[in-house]
C-alpha cells in the first residue's frame, strides 16, 4: 500500500484499498480536465507540494475547462446548441505572499565605567550612562582624591 491509497469497506463487509485513479476508472471519468479536478479536490494540500489553497484553485480552474470542453463538444456534435454559452466563473485571487518574517538588529557594544566624573567636567564626545548624586557634605568627608 503506497501513501495515495486509502482503505475502503465494501457494501459486502469486505475490506479493499484503492487510489484515485481507481476511483476515476471506476466511475468512468475520461475528461482530463475532470480527473485532474477531483485529484485535487480528493487531498487539496495533503500531497506536499503545494497548500489547500493552491490546490483548490487549480480544481477550480480545471473545472472551467472542462465546462468549455464539454461544450465545445456539445457544440461540434451537431454544429449547433441550444443550450447558451456558459458565463465565464470570476477567476478567484490567487493565494497571497506569506508576508516575510520581520527580523530587528540592534548594534550591541559592551559598556565599561571607566571613571566617575563630575557634572561641570564632562569631556566632549562621551555619554553619561548613569549618574550617582550625593549631597556635597558626604563628598568633602571622602578622602582626599577619591570620589563616589
Amino acid at each position: 500500500m503506497n501513501r495515495y491509497q486509502k482503505e475502503f469497506i465494501s457494501i459486502d463487509g469486505n475490506v479493499f484499498y484503492a487510489d484515485v485513479y481507481s476511483v476515476l476508472v471506476a466511475f468512468g471519468v475520461k475528461c482530463p480536465a475532470i480527473q485532474h479536478a477531483v485529484k485535487k479536490l480528493l487531498m487539496p494540500g495533503q500531497r506536499g507540494l503545494k497548500s489547500e489553497v493552491s490546490d483548490l484553485y487549480e480544481a477550480n480552474k480545471s473545472v472551467v475547462r472542462a465546462v468549455d470542453m464539454a461544450y465545445a463538444r456539445l457544440r461540434d456534435s451537431d454544429g449547433t446548441s441550444d443550450e447558451a454559452e456558459p458565463e465565464p466563473m470570476a477567476e478567484p485571487e490567487p493565494e497571497p505572499k506569506p508576508k516575510p518574517k520581520l527580523v530587528t538588529w540592534r548594534r550591541c557594544v559592551p559598556v565599561q565605567i571607566s571613571r566617575w566624573i563630575e557634572s561641570g567636567q564632562i569631556p566632549s564626545g562621551w555619554v553619561a550612562l548613569e549618574a550617582h548624586t550625593q549631597p556635597v557634605e558626604t563628598v568633602r568627608q571622602l578622602p582626599e582624591g577619591q570620589k563616589p
